[in-house]
């Protein structure tokens, strides 16, 4: 059985006392023009998979709540999935969809704003269009990116790095970008980087290495994919990745294991790693991630976390030392992956917290299920699978995978008809009539 290992779960298990927190002052005291609640009032922030899963799975729990999800956007773009839009495989158009279709189909609001302040006593949330109470609060902000983890700390190296070669994990306009890069690439490296710790997705990175290198077999451009991993293999499915870079892609891919990341110039086009520095002519640069920075503002994350994520009792997702704050998807601290099969699962298990929580009741912890397939091939059209469920080990104070959890390396059409299925039946629960 595999041991996840995490450091920094040590402080989720000790005991917390209630603390006092910084609160971000609310300036504005006009009131959200929402509708009246007529039942406790449930207030998410962000849109992504777990934001909208757990809106819609809290109505299916109790449709006498009223939920509100709060987004900035007006369009959601599926992250999972969309490297199959870089590969040519899918259009934009079937990754992206009104945040007011979900709500009209969920039957929650939808609120479109942005959120600008916490006040946990008053339980109060700050947007531009006013403040919202709320009876519960979840936050599910997302993920930012770490550049200073592949040693970039200059401001205009950053901004040059997320305008011409973005990592294609947190918005639909970096992988835009990226698929520009690629309809006018004609030679040289295009150079991929694996995240250090936890990141979005831990078979995307070599899922898109595979992608990008079979666009360039099928236009036959002379370049090459350099995809550095500072792992010793793959993150996840490692066989079946490996065979796919040697079997199908030979010299078009070069994994370059064991690499660490310590300098990128966007100006010059270099790239340093602790064994070698090489000039790119395109990419996508990952660095390490870390929570959405809502959450150090609004003193919610562990300050031992080197990610910034959530403090939060693993099992029922509630901000230690307040049960009306609940914390999910990418910010939360547990190292199950952050994919959409996992946010899924657990908007479903924390739908049914808050709901019991609001009875003076509770439930038990179910883990969430990791369903990762992934396209290494694209003629014809192959992929390999992961499948993970999670369990902890209190003796061990480690979290550890499950005995059912299984790794399907063999690639297979199969496997990829089941991906596209998977993706079109999930997009259809949230947003309606919806086939890749």
């Amino acid at each position: 059985m595999r041991r996840v290992n995490r450091r920094e779960f040590s402080s989720y298990i000790a005991s917390s006392t209630l603390s006092t927190l910084p609160l971000v002052s609310i300036i504005s005291d006009s009131k959200a023009a929402l509708p009246t609640a007529k039942g406790p009032r449930v207030v998410i922030v962000g849109g992504g998979w777990s934001g909208l899963s757990i809106a819609k799975s809290l109505m299916l729990e109790n449709s006498e709540l009223n939920v509100t999800l709060i987004e900035r956007r007006t369009f959601f773009f599926s992250l999972p999935f969309s490297n199959l839009w870089l590969g040519d495989l899918l259009s934009f158009s079937t990754l992206r969809y009104r945040f007011e279709d979900a709500a009209k189909l969920g039957k929650y609001v939808y609120f479109n704003a942005e959120v600008s302040g916490l006040d946990r006593r008053r339980r109060r949330v700050q947007t531009n269009r006013g403040w919202i109470e709320y009876d519960i609060l979840v936050l599910a902000p997302g993920v930012e990116y770490d550049y200073s983890s592949i040693g970039v700390t200059n401001l205009a190296a950053i901004t040059k790095l997320k305008k011409n070669y973005p990592a294609g994990f947190v918005s639909a306009k970096e992988q835009e970008i990226i698929v520009k890069q690629l309809q006018s690439f004609e030679k040289g490296l295009f150079v991929l980087t694996v995240p250090q710790g936890i990141y979005r997705c831990a078979a995307s990175p070599y899922e898109r290495a595979c992608l990008i290198a079979a666009l360039f077999k099928k236009r036959k451009i002379k370049g090459k994919v350099i995809l550095i991993d500072s792992r010793v293999e793959p993150a996840v499915n490692s066989e079946g990745f490996l065979s796919a870079f040697e079997e199908l892609y030979g010299t078009t891919i070069e994994y370059m294991n064991s690499t660490t990341v310590e300098g990128v110039d966007p100006f010059k086009k270099t790239l340093k790693t602790d064994f070698d520095e090489f000039k790119f002519a395109g990419g996508a640069i990952y660095p390490r991630t870390r929570a959405a920075g809502m959450i150090e503002r609004f003193g919610l994350h562990d300050p031992n976390n080197r990610q910034f994520e959530a403090n939060i009792n693993p099992f029922n997702y509630n901000f230690y030392g307040d049960d009306k704050v609940y914390i999910a998807g990418d910010c939360r601290p547990m190292p199950f992956s952050k994919s959409a099969s996992v946010a899924i699962s657990e908007g479903q298990h924390i739908a049914k917290v808050i709901v019991a929580r609001l009875k003076g009741k509770n439930v038990n912890w179910t883990t969430p299920e990791s369903i990762c397939y992934s396209i290494v091939n694209s003629i014809p059209k192959e992929a390999i699978l992961s499948r993970s469920s999670y369990q902890f080990d209190p003796l061990a104070n480690q979290w550890r995978y499950e005995k059912e959890s299984k790794a399907y390396n063999y690639r297979s059409q199969k496997l990829s008809t089941e991906a596209f299925a998977w993706g079109s039946f999930h997009l259809n629960e949230i947003f309606g009539l919806q086939k890749f």
